[in-house]
C-alpha cells in the first residue's frame, strides 16, 4: 500500500502533487501574497474614496483646487499601478498555463 502525506502520494520515492486533496494544498497556500493584494486593493479604494470628497469639497469651496487635484492624483497614480501589477500577475498566469510539462 503507497503511503498517503500531507503533501501527496508517495509512490517510487516520488510526490504527486496532482494527487493531493484540494482543502490539503489550501493550507499549504502562502497567504502573504493575497493579504498583500488585498491590502493593495483596500488603500486603492480609500484614495479614490478621498478624492471623490475632495472633488466634492472643491465644488463647495471647502477644499483649494491644488489639494483636490493631489488627492485625484494620488487616487490615479495608486490605481494606475493596481492594473500593472493586475497585467502582470494575469501575464504570469498565462505563462505558467501555457508551459509544457
Amino acid at each position: 500500500m503507497t503511503p498517503i502525506t500531507n503533501t501527496g502520494i508517495i509512490s517510487a520515492g516520488k510526490i504527486s502533487l496532482k494527487t493531493e486533496p484540494l482543502p490539503l494544498r489550501v493550507e499549504r497556500r502562502d497567504p502573504s501574497f493575497a493579504e498583500r493584494l488585498n491590502s493593495a486593493v483596500k488603500d486603492v479604494n480609500l484614495k479614490q474614496n478621498f478624492a471623490d470628497e475632495a472633488t466634492q469639497g472643491v465644488m463647495k469651496d471647502e477644499v483649494g483646487i491644488h489639494e483636490g487635484m493631489m488627492a485625484i492624483g494620488k487616487a490615479d497614480t495608486s490605481l494606475r499601478l493596481l492594473m500593472q501589477v493586475k497585467s502582470k500577475a494575469m501575464e504570469a498566469y498565462k505563462e505558467i498555463i501555457n508551459m509544457q510539462l
